[in-house]
């Protein structure tokens, strides 16, 4: 059996490092979104989800709270991805969660 090199380690550190990273960063994002959510009275991230769901079926692949242009509040951008690998981008106003944009990705 073979050996592995230093380079062939030195790659699985760093592909180690940036997993457990990217996963700290996601906690810290949904930290942040309910924080937001809490102090401005906004809906759930799982509300966002269902609402998002119902405009179009699939699986939640990715969901951010930004804010809207021009100081119209916040907004939940939700990312849903269909079975036949279809992308769509739903944005939805977190204080009333109305949908406001449903667009193929």
């Amino acid at each position: 059996m073979q050996q592995p090199n230093k380079i062939t380690l030195a790659a699985l550190f760093a592909s180690a490092l940036t997993v457990s990273t990217s996963v700290v960063m996601a906690d810290d994002d949904m930290h942040s979104m309910q924080e937001k959510v809490d102090t401005f009275g906004l809906i759930s991230v799982e509300d966002a989800k269902n609402i998002a769901l119902k405009a179009k079926s699939g699986v939640v692949d990715d969901i951010e709270l930004d804010g809207i242009d021009n100081g119209g509040g916040w907004e939940y951008e939700v990312e849903v991805v269909q079975e036949d690998g279809t992308e769509w981008d739903i944005d939805i106003h977190a204080k009333t969660g109305e949908i406001r944009k449903v667009e193929r990705d």
